[in-house]
């Protein structure tokens, strides 16, 4: 026990972290904590079903983002280790990411692999975290009135969003959808808007799209590209004046991510296809000048061809004019523009020839994608 009170005596001192010993019968043996921090709450230890069996480790998370991990060790009398991250234990730290959910978790995560690596020459295998609602008795102190709903309310897993992000990252739709559904079924989506359930849906899906925003760009996908398809669907959210399903419509702009990061793998990321792509966007609105492109990057016109060919398979007027159908085809959808007005803006030489364009690469006309789609 003397080596293991040092031990724990130590990490408390690097972590910061709060360390509570207890033996079988849930009394508390020894402990090392801060002056100012509270004694581990009785609330949570009724919660903890121990010994644990020697080898599993169990985390906690609370909604009032608190977290503790339990560790046990059998050998001669069993003694159980609790390691709490409080409010007062993320102060401590000084690390301002700290303050946000899940962020002191990830970092007890990590705290506690350490130490049970101290203790036993491996690495634990730690499952999902179990949730702890401990609305009800902050509700107690503040004599507030809670209705179940929102005792019971915890948040989707932040884990699974991972996966589901991951799988967005990659641009596999198969992978994707039983993630994002794992990821829905994980919990709730919260309330950003009390009082209001349409403004709340938009926030939420508004906030959908920001993540899958990130991960389309961690997939390959343009940053400029992917900031105009989220501005996009951002402005149809908001012209939105019903919202029936969040989860139908947050699938709905999660696989058009996914499709638009699959449409761009073939790609090349070396620095000159970027640097070729980002030309592209900035002169998004003038007609393709190759010569041009050439000089102000600084190689020559057919390199620049060759290379851009062998890495994407497509040459680089084929690439823009891929891009500019994206952009009528939000023109079409979310402006009143005419399409001589359009042709104009993307620097066509004359309507006709946008319009043969576009019916090569969607098989329609302009007009008649407007009458389909144009909100």
């Amino acid at each position: 026990m003397g080596k293991l009170t040092t031990l724990l005596k130590e990490f408390h001192l690097a972590s910061n972290i709060s360390i509570f010993i207890y033996d079988q019968h849930k009394k508390l043996v020894n402990q090392f904590k801060q002056t100012v921090s509270p004694n581990f709450p009785e609330k949570f230890l009724a919660k903890i079903d121990f010994p644990l069996p020697e080898g599993v480790v169990k985390i906690f998370n609370t909604s009032h983002n608190e977290c503790f991990s339990v560790i046990t060790i059998t050998k001669n009398s069993p003694k159980t280790i609790i390691l709490w991250c409080n409010i007062q234990t993320i102060a401590a730290l000084g690390y301002f990411r700290d303050s946000f959910p899940s962020i002191s978790l990830e970092r007890l995560v990590s705290y506690t692999k350490i130490l049970y690596f101290s203790l036993f020459q491996k690495l634990p295998v730690i499952k999902q975290p179990d949730f702890i609602s401990d609305l009800s008795f902050t509700a107690e102190e503040k004599a507030e009135k809670l209705n179940d709903d929102d005792i019971n309310l915890y948040h989707n897993s932040y884990y699974k969003e991972k996966l589901m992000l991951q799988a967005l990252e990659k641009g596999i739709l198969v992978e994707f959808r039983p993630r994002l559904a794992d990821f829905i079924n994980s919990g709730n989506f919260g309330k950003m808007a009390i009082g209001n359930e349409l403004r709340n849906s938009k926030n939420l899906l508004i906030a959908a799209t920001t993540l899958f925003t990130r991960a389309a760009i961690k997939g390959g996908m343009h940053p400029e590209s992917a900031y105009q398809l989220s501005d996009r669907c951002v402005q149809r959210i908001e012209r939105l004046r019903k919202i029936d399903s969040i989860v139908d419509l947050t699938q709905e702009i999660g696989e058009i991510f996914v499709k638009r990061v699959r449409a761009t793998q073939n790609f090349s990321n070396s620095s000159l296809i970027f640097l070729i792509q980002d030309y592209i966007f900035k002169h998004l609105t003038e007609p393709v000048d190759l010569t041009l492109m050439a000089n102000q990057l600084g190689y020559s016109k057919n390199y620049l061809c060759r290379s851009f060919k062998q890495a994407t398979k497509q040459t680089i007027v084929e690439y823009a004019n891929e891009q500019k159908i994206r952009e009528i085809q939000s023109q079409l959808v979310f402006s009143n523009k005419t399409v001589t007005e359009i042709a104009n803006m993307l620097g066509f030489y004359d309507q006709s020839y946008l319009t043969k364009l576009f019916k090569k690469y969607l098989n329609t006309t302009p007009t008649q994608f407007r009458k389909k789609y144009h909100l």
